[in-house]
């Protein structure tokens, strides 16, 4: 039971990681499909720079994870902060549209603020 190591550290950075990948590549398709407006440009700044957040959060996050594990256990309540922010801004955006992407945007951020929480209370030193 001591070799324990957290899922949040190896799962939630990938999952970050894919969906800004998604966000910057197919920003213009997912921002006709899920704000149901066509953009000004040649790109929805909204959604590239939403997909920049998802891979430099993942980098960090699988940073500490990897290199300073005791860090990124410390760091769990400021994580599900993220997660709960990130969650409140995906209610007003579905509040605002009405579109699935952010009713499932919800459900994963709530189950990765979970995720924290639970990590944070078996690791509690």
């Amino acid at each position: 039971m001591k070799n324990r190591i957290p899922v949040s550290g190896i799962i939630i950075p990938l999952i970050y990681f894919l969906s800004g990948v998604v966000l910057i590549f197919n920003n213009v398709k997912l921002h006709e499909l899920y704000l149901n407006s066509i953009p000004i440009f040649d790109f929805s700044y909204f959604l590239l720079s939403n997909g920049c957040w998802c891979i430099f959060y993942s980098i960090i996050l699988r940073r500490l994870f990897v290199k300073h594990r005791q860090v990124y256990l410390d760091f769990l309540i400021i994580f599900a902060l993220i997660e709960f922010v990130w969650m409140l801004a995906n209610i007003y955006m579905f509040y605002e549209f009405r579109t699935q992407f952010y009713a499932y945007s919800i459900v994963f951020n709530f189950s990765f603020l979970y995720l924290f929480m639970y990590e944070r209370r078996i690791f509690r030193k």
